[in-house]
C-alpha cells in the first residue's frame, strides 16, 4: 500500500508540473507579441522594456496624458496593470478591487470588488 502512495504522489507532482508549464507558455505566447504587456516586468527576464518604438527620443516631449481611470482607493498602488489585447487589468490596494478597463473605449468591462473586513488592513505606525 505504501508503493502506491509513492506513486500516486509522483502522479501528481507530474500533473501539477505540466499545468504550471502549460500556464507558463501561455503567457509567454501572450507576451511575445509586443502589444500586449501580460507579465508584471513585460516578459520572463523582467527586463521591463518595451520593444514599442512609438514614443521615442524625438517625440517623448510631445506626450500628454489621453485619458483617466480612478479605482476609487486613496491609497498607493504597488502594481503595474497588465495590457492584453485591448484590455487593461488594474488592481488595487485594499480592499483589492480588480478591474478590466477597455483602453479603446476607455470603459470598464468589469471590475471584482472583494468583500473584506477593514480591520484586516495593515496598519501604519
Amino acid at each position: 500500500m505504501r508503493v502506491h502512495f509513492r506513486y500516486l504522489v509522483v502522479a501528481l507532482v507530474l500533473v501539477a508540473a505540466a499545468s504550471v508549464t502549460q500556464a507558463n507558455s501561455d503567457v509567454e505566447k501572450l507576451s511575445a507579441n509586443p502589444q500586449n504587456w501580460a507579465m508584471q516586468a513585460g516578459d520572463m527576464y523582467n527586463q521591463r522594456y518595451s520593444k514599442l518604438n512609438q514614443i521615442n527620443a524625438g517625440n517623448v516631449n510631445k506626450l500628454q496624458v489621453a485619458w483617466l481611470f480612478s479605482t476609487g482607493v486613496l491609497r498607493g498602488h504597488e502594481g503595474s496593470p497588465l495590457v492584453i489585447g485591448d484590455t487593461m487589468y488594474i488592481h488595487a490596494p485594499f480592499p483589492n478591487k480588480i478591474f478590466a478597463v477597455d483602453i479603446d473605449t476607455e470603459t470598464t468591462k468589469w471590475k471584482n470588488e472583494l468583500n473584506q473586513v477593514p480591520v484586516v488592513i495593515a496598519q501604519l505606525w
